[in-house]
């Protein structure tokens, strides 16, 4: 509780000083992040350890976990937890680089050999170049050709996974949170389901050549490509983002519009977080 009202405090204060809405989203992203984990691990954290305990992934399912992440990230233990509970019948593909292998080996201990373990990335640059590489892999065809499996669900460090997957949620060719600025968009954000054979098809009829630079935000370009995804109401209530929900089963740093929720007194506030990070 007491972490639940410094985040209301750290929004109050981080508005007050940053009226600039678009600057304001990036601050909260970031400042936010170490107090929702810091609830969630203390709140959650022996539950997940033992869980994680007697689990291993198989190394081979229709519908994986693919995590992208080239940096040695203090979630990513929480996170490799969290999707094991979530979705302990999916196999799980980890993109890196050679700079956080043995961070995530470390992480993984004797679970090693039963995850898929792919360096892809160069080092670890600023966060821009960072995002740049992201967005090249994520667009490139050959990186789909390396997934063994239909659909994939992608998962980044400020993904929350609140209930068991549901085997619904694979439907559609590509799709992510709604936005709220574009509703009727596939959308994206850091949990999307993409059916891998379309995301080839995708990738190799409008980025034909991946050896030239993509120039853009991976999924904003899908979602200007793609045709087959559910509507709005199924999208909003598998995942959240800036489209408030009540009972979602996925989060994606929700806390960034966390200025949205200051027409809430403190109280309804924490009321209304303690649900949101409540994983079921």
């Amino acid at each position: 509780m007491d972490l639940l009202r410094a985040m209301y405090e750290v929004i109050q204060i981080e508005n007050k000083k940053n009226p600039d809405a678009s600057n304001t989203l990036d601050i909260l992203r970031c400042n936010l992040d170490p107090y929702v984990y810091m609830y969630l691990i203390e709140k959650y954290g022996a539950m997940l350890q033992t869980f994680w305990e007697s689990y291993l992934p198989p190394r081979k399912s229709d519908h994986v976990f693919v995590i992208a992440e080239r940096r040695a990230h203090p979630n990513f233990r929480f996170i490799l937890q969290n999707i094991a509970w979530a979705g302990p019948h999916m196999a799980v593909y980890i993109f890196c680089s050679e700079e956080n292998q043995a961070f995530i080996d470390a992480l993984l201990g004797n679970k090693r050999e039963h995850y898929h373990i792919i360096p892809v990335f160069n080092g670890n640059p600023n966060r821009e170049e960072g995002k740049i590489a992201y967005n090249n892999l994520l667009t490139d065809y050959r990186f789909y050709q390396m997934i063994d499996a239909q659909y994939m669900l992608t998962v980044q460090m400020d993904n929350i996974f609140r209930k068991k997957i549901n085997p619904a949620m694979f439907i559609g060719d590509y799709w992510g949170n709604p936005w709220a600025w574009n509703e009727s968009a596939a959308g994206g954000g850091g949990a999307t389901v993409r059916r891998i054979p379309a995301m080839v098809e995708i990738c190799r009829t409008y980025r034909s050549n991946p050896d030239i630079p993509f120039d853009g935000v991976e999924d904003n370009w899908f979602s200007e490509h793609v045709t087959d995804y559910p509507d709005i109401s199924f999208r909003s209530n598998h995942i959240m983002e800036s489209m408030y929900v009540e009972d979602p089963y996925i989060l994606h740093q929700f806390w960034t519009f966390g200025h949205g929720y200051l027409v809430f007194s403190r109280e309804q506030f924490i009321e209304a977080w303690e649900k949101l990070l409540t994983i079921q």
